[in-house]
């Protein structure tokens, strides 16, 4: 990557060149992994789809990852991991500079049939499909953050991606949601930005519930059962920490922000739509489309309880829910 000096402004228009609003030089995104590795450190991860082996770092970032994810730094994923990623060195001036207040923060994707390319604040990825053994991916993380939260922050942005991806390659999603469990087990609660996710988590707090997390959460087929599984990206709720055994789903719902509590009943295919909208970065993925919505059928096999939820603040859903 070059080190030309960082551009200043707000990041260009959706369909500008891929990386565009990000790097200084969007040409020179690497076509491979390769490069200076920050250090000799590795660590494992135990996600989902997993395991997940990041090598290359320093004992900063190390520590930082640790600091982050916890317990789900437990299990080292060591050589043979699924998922294979080394973070290598990138210069400050190859990442271009830019007032981010009032913007909200998305990773430009550029995707390929067996590979993934990822540009956003401070870094640079990529990933790509191995033949041989079929199904197991190589990474690539380019940043100049040496360490602290911040590198924390960049690790976790495409650490996001990966799992992601390596679920959907495994049969199930990773979706923008708020999961909550109850005692029938896990119940989604799905939406736009600003639907409510993160008031119906507060909501479920109050009243003693778990809430897994209010920002992404994997589905996934156990034993022919859809099953939750929590992961460590959280928004204003959730541990980001500790580990959870999944649970069986026990419900969708679509949120809809209203003065008065009710819930009606959806088709499947309107559960389909909504978990499709939901399903981020693959979803955006044209290779990957028809294989997503083929996870999703059977992720939400035919009789799955499927809602609509009007729901207010004062939390009077929870007694509907209940019943």
């Amino acid at each position: 990557m070059s080190s030309n000096p960082p551009a200043e402004g707000p990041p260009p228009a959706p369909d500008a060149v891929f990386s565009a609003g990000f790097l200084a030089n969007p040409d020179l995104f690497p076509a491979r992994r390769g490069g200076e590795a920050w250090g000799r450190r590795e660590i494992g991860l135990a996600l989902p789809g997993g395991p997940y082996r990041f090598a290359g770092l320093n004992a900063a970032q190390e520590e930082a990852v640790r600091r982050r994810f916890g317990d789900y730094c437990s299990i080292v994923g060591g050589a043979g991991a699924a998922v294979e990623v080394v973070l290598f060195r990138a210069a400050e001036a190859d990442f271009r500079t830019f007032d981010v207040r009032g913007w909200e923060y998305g990773l430009d994707l550029d995707a390929a049939p067996a590979s993934l390319r990822v540009a956003g604040l401070r870094l640079a990825g990529r990933l790509d499909w191995r033949p041989h053994p079929p199904g197991e991916v190589a990474g690539a993380l380019w940043t100049p953050d040496a360490g602290g939260a911040a590198f924390a922050d960049i690790f976790e942005n495409f650490l996001r991606v990966v799992v992601a991806y390596r679920l959907h390659d495994q049969g199930g999603a990773v979706v923008h949601c708020a999961a909550v469990a109850g005692s029938g087990g896990v119940h989604l609660f799905l939406g736009r930005s600003g639907a409510g996710k993160s008031t119906i988590s507060r909501l479920a707090q109050e009243r003693g519930g778990t809430v897994l997390s209010d920002d992404l959460n994997a589905l996934r087929l156990e034993g022919g059962v859809t099953v939750v599984e929590k992961l460590p990206f959280t928004g204003d709720y959730g541990d980001s920490r500790s580990v959870a055994r999944p649970a069986a789903l026990a419900g969708l719902y679509r949120l809809e922000k209203d003065t008065d509590d009710a819930l009606r009943s959806l088709s499947r295919a309107q559960g389909l739509a909504c978990l499709l909208a939901c399903s981020p970065y693959v979803n955006t993925d044209p290779h990957r489309r028809e294989a997503l919505l083929a996870n999703l059928l059977r992720l939400v096999p035919p009789g799955a309880p499927v809602f609509a939820l009007r729901f207010s603040l004062a939390g009077g859903f929870w007694p509907i829910l209940e019943r």
